[in-house]
């Protein structure tokens, strides 16, 4: 069964701001624990390459979701696209026959 578009953007906008959540938290931790100016600058950066790693997972994840989906669409478009032809040819051949042409 084939996502909505509406719930195409739900889980795009969910991991986005689980993404954003995690960041937030992260640097909220951080600052109010209680620890030395180098020890704080470390384990931040540290946080950071972790939420960058994370960043790129999702966005890689977001990425292919949405080739697939493109995909799909793509193929959607093209088979409707193929049965107005169809349909066009059809209903041409027949007002031409009901005009006398053929």
């Amino acid at each position: 069964m084939r996502e909505t578009p509406e719930e195409s953007t739900c889980c795009g906008g969910l991991l986005a701001g689980l993404v954003v959540g995690a960041i937030i938290g992260a640097a909220i931790s951080l600052l109010y624990t209680p620890k030395p100016g180098k020890e704080m600058r470390e384990e931040l950066l540290e946080r950071i390459d972790d939420v960058k790693e994370r960043v790129d997972v999702v966005a890689k994840d977001l990425l292919e979701v949405a080739k697939t989906r493109v995909e799909e669409v793509k193929a959607d478009l093209t088979q409707a696209l193929e049965a107005t032809r169809t349909t066009t040819v059809e209903q041409t051949a027949d007002l031409r026959k009901q005009a006398g042409l053929e």
